[in-house]
């Protein structure tokens, strides 16, 4: 993907300085958050690549006679969204379009469909980019790719490094499918390992998973590079959009074809602390919970207070969004609104608030053009008896740790959890979420990196808080 998008955060002072802030002081920050998308000089598949796709297709749909059983007449695929949530994903949205096709044929020069800029000069694919924590969403899975139409495999590769940022001349982990027109559909740059189980020769039905997007080949972050041709080589291509500026093609191949500005409140989350946000090929740190015991104290944060995000895509400058945290009940504990000054084609705001301290779960919600985006959380009493129950339905082994270990647990309630190692100053490690199914669990956590000493392991539930102490030596 190498555009460079800035996205603007909102932080109130306590984000800084915990003993200068004010109850009712707010500080806005303009911070710049950058990231890369291809481009020109490192474009997602090179004419080099291009060359030895279209002759190792070639000699699959030879040898599987394809060539003899297309169909006659015009084109007539047409396509779903190549892209789903992955099972327990509960946000709203979670991808943008880095760049359509280009429609310019001239050198230096581009166009996508509807007349507009997001493309880049010789870009033959739509580039859709997960967002937010590409790299977290990539790292668990959490979007997939799935076939768009039916068909059968003629080229795939996996088992490919799959955190690349910039230009290099690595194999993506790919998959490309003719349809029964001979038109063709190539996915690129998905995660190492997560490719269709399915060989060149089998076919598969719309819909059908092929893999979970990634960053492998030639890719700058997470993204799916999709990209449609007409026939047999890397020079048919076509854009799949229909729009003004498309001179490939006159008509949409979408059965339901998305517009080209989508602007939706995409994510609402209650976090601990700041968000952490490093650069390409890193992992993102979130810091959500969904479970809060009172009194309550995040790292950076004064006493008793969370951060409230939102995430955006697209929203015009001169919207508003209004912000409520609810009651149990559903009347409003708390509400504000947010007015957006420039349009970014994604951006991310923090709001410090203080958190309910009556036991309960709220919810915090967001509402633009009457579309509501939520995320509920539970304020708990210490004592309460539901957090002690569960305190030895998890297990932690081997205790003393050195350089991992492992949770397991039989008999859990069903549910979303939240995974936090603290230090014993209370500092946040690392913070993971994960949905038991089954009522078992079990995974391990690595953490080499460590130095010796005291940890905690607090496992929120939606009703259930249980924490564990870990000795690293």
């Amino acid at each position: 993907m190498k555009l460079t998008f800035t996205l603007p955060l909102l932080f109130l002072l306590c984000s800084y300085s915990n003993s200068s802030f004010g109850q009712n002081f707010i500080k806005e920050e303009n911070i710049e958050y950058s990231f890369t998308k291809n481009d020109a000089k490192n474009p997602c598949i090179s004419m080099e690549e291009y060359s030895i796709l279209d002759k190792e297709c070639s000699v699959n749909r030879k040898r599987l006679g394809l060539d003899r059983n297309i169909q006659k007449g015009a084109l007539n695929t047409s396509l779903i969204w190549p892209l789903r949530s992955a099972a327990g994903f509960t946000d709203k949205e979670y991808h943008f379009i880095g760049a359509y096709v280009d429609q310019n044929k001239t050198a230096s020069t581009f166009s996508d469909y509807n007349c507009e800029t997001n493309t880049y000069d010789g870009h033959q694919g739509t580039d859709i980019a997960i967002w937010p924590y590409g790299f977290y969403k990539m790292d668990n899975s959490q979007v997939e790719v799935i076939a768009a139409a039916p068909g059968t495999i003629i080229q795939k590769a996996d088992g490919n490094f799959d955190r690349n940022c910039a230009k290099n001349s690595l194999t993506a982990n790919s998959i490309i499918i003719q349809h029964a027109d001979g038109s063709q559909a190539l996915y690129w740059h998905m995660k190492k390992n997560s490719v269709t189980s399915k060989i060149v020769g089998q076919t598969v039905v719309a819909g059908e998973y092929l893999g979970v997007v990634g960053s492998s080949g030639s890719a700058s972050g997470p993204h799916l590079h999709f990209e449609i041709r007409a026939g047999n080589t890397s020079d048919t291509y076509k854009d799949p959009f229909s729009g003004t500026c498309n001179l490939l093609n006159a008509n949409s191949w979408w059965t339901s074809q998305k517009p080209h500005s989508e602007p939706v409140v995409m994510k609402v989350s209650v976090n601990t602390t700041d968000v952490v946000m490093p650069g390409c090929p890193t992992t993102e740190t979130p810091n959500e919970s969904n479970s809060y015991t009172i009194p309550f104290q995040g790292a950076g944060l004064p006493a008793g207070y969370a951060k409230f995000y939102i995430f955006l895509r697209e929203i015009p400058a001169g919207s508003t969004i209004d912000l409520k945290i609810l009651n149990p009940d559903g009347s409003v504990f708390n509400s504000w609104t947010y007015s957006v000054s420039t349009l970014n084609k994604i951006s991310y705001w923090g709001f410090s608030k203080k958190l309910p301290t009556n036991a309960g779960t709220y919810t915090f919600q967001s509402s633009y053009n009457s579309v509501i985006s939520s995320r509920k959380f539970d304020i708990v009493n210490p004592l309460g008896i539901p957090k002690l129950m569960d305190a030895e339905l998890f297990q932690i082994f081997p205790n003393p740790i050195s350089n991992s270990f492992n949770i397991a647990g039989e008999n859990i309630e069903n549910g979303n959890y939240n995974f936090t190692l603290t230090n014993i100053a209370g500092q946040i490690i690392k913070s993971e979420n994960s949905k038991i199914e089954n009522n078992t669990f079990q995974k391990s956590f690595s953490v080499s990196e460590l130095s010796n000493g005291v940890y905690f392991m607090t496992i929120d539930g939606e009703k259930t808080r249980t924490i564990k102490k870990l000795l690293k030596q």
